[in-house]
């Protein structure tokens, strides 16, 4: 049996910030808008989830731009069924060469629309971007990437997360693993630091979306740096999660056979 060790040089300190210091719900009104969306990037393949806040079935349209926002690589239109949420996905071969990066979607309902940030976080690590309510999830963080190269300092992480709609807040629990294991004899292993945040989302009938926020203060210096974390959906019970991309969830345990509740 291996036992943990004080990291010997190891100075960071992980600490929980004042409630007030968490993200500003504004910063959430992008996604939170109607119609409620977000957007993520995993390798080559940008996701778009929809949200469907009405009892009867709308048609969206959904847009890529590079960062120029000049041409639409792709464009598509589909039909939601009401009190669900739909996952599209768009590959490298469903967009135009671009020599831009990919950076934004735009989400249209009839005459009304807005473009939202496509997330690409590379200094965390998310499961799932929906999550049912009352759900536990967790997402790790790359240490060594915020640290930036600095040897001693501070990385806060939000006492409670942020909804945009919803008064209830939920903890964020910490939990670390220093990186140096101890063993009996003279061997010391180790492996890089990590840092998992474990949440609880809170129970909604609803929709909402839901962040917290990092921030890293190296030592000797004031100003701290902010890292906002990754975007939720939060879906209650009375919504359904339709995955476009080859599968069907649902919160209450319903589904749909595939091409029945979305049209392209």
């Amino acid at each position: 049996m291996r036992l943990k060790a004080v990291p010997l040089v190891f100075l960071i300190v992980l600490i929980a910030s004042l409630p007030a210091m968490a993200l500003d719900s504004r910063a959430l009104a992008d996604y939170a808008e109607s119609p409620m969306a977000i957007a993520w990037r995993e390798r080559d393949t940008i996701y778009v989830a929809v949200v469907n806040e009405y009892t009867s079935r709308y048609l969206y349209r959904i847009e890529i731009y590079n960062a120029q926002r000049r041409d639409v690589l792709a464009q598509r239109e589909v039909l939601v069924p009401g009190k669900s949420i739909l996952i599209e996905s768009f590959e490298s071969r469903d967009l135009r060469y671009t020599p831009y990066p990919i950076k934004e979607v735009g989400i249209y309902a009839e005459f009304y629309g807005r473009r939202i940030k496509i997330q690409d976080h590379s200094m965390f690590v998310v499961q799932d971007y929906l999550i049912p309510a009352n759900a536990s999830f967790t997402v790790e963080v790359d240490l060594e990437g915020i640290q930036r190269g600095a040897s001693s300092g501070r990385i806060m992480v939000d006492n409670e997360y942020t909804l945009f709609y919803n008064r209830p807040r939920g903890k964020i629990s910490v939990s670390y693993e220093p990186g140096l294991y101890y063993y009996h004899s003279n061997i010391i292993e180790y492996q890089p630091p990590g840092l998992t945040l474990t949440m609880r989302a809170p129970y909604l009938r609803n929709v909402d979306v839901l962040s917290f926020e990092v921030r890293h203060r190296p030592t000797g210096v004031w100003r701290e740096e902010a890292f906002p974390g990754p975007v939720f959906i939060v879906y209650g019970s009375e919504y359904a999660v339709l995955d476009n991309t080859g599968g069907v969830r649902s919160s209450s345990g319903s589904s749909s056979p595939d091409g029945e509740w979305v049209t392209r």
